[in-house]
């Protein structure tokens, strides 16, 4: 009988604290740290953090938190992840046309949701013709 080999995932998780401030130190003077956790090893601790509360790898954290008016939050594709992977979500329709962008969701037990963001919500609140990914 043949024997399957059963592959080990590598991890550079730490698990004290002093592996932590170290890990993030690292991060903190790499070349590869995202330029808002450039040199900021604290920060770098509390976004890994974060994103291990989220059920993210540190990295996925480093690429997917930001910092907004002083608040740490999870922005782009990694919100729309997290969402996708809870047990509830059913499903997500998004449409969009010059002016206006929609998102229906639905979660198991609760009706549909909808969310439209026109041009005008986009001026009020000062987004418009500014540079940045909703552009």
């Amino acid at each position: 009988m043949t024997q399957l080999a059963v592959k080990q995932e590598f991890s550079l998780l730490p698990t004290t604290f002093e592996q932590a401030e170290k890990y993030a130190q690292m991060i903190a003077l790499s070349s590869f740290c995202p330029p808002s956790f450039k040199g900021n090893p604290g920060d770098v601790l509390i976004a890994v953090q974060m994103g291990n509360e989220l059920g993210l790898k540190p990295i996925q954290a480093l690429q997917n938190i930001a910092v907004i008016n002083g608040k740490p939050s999870i922005y782009g594709d990694a919100m729309l992840a997290l969402v996708k992977s809870h047990p509830d979500f059913e499903w997500l329709k998004e449409e969009g046309t010059e002016l206006e962008a929609t998102c229906i969701i639905k979660r198991r037990g609760e009706p549909e949701y909808k969310a439209v963001f026109t041009r005008k919500d986009a001026e009020t609140a000062g987004l418009w013709g500014k540079a940045g990914p909703w552009k």
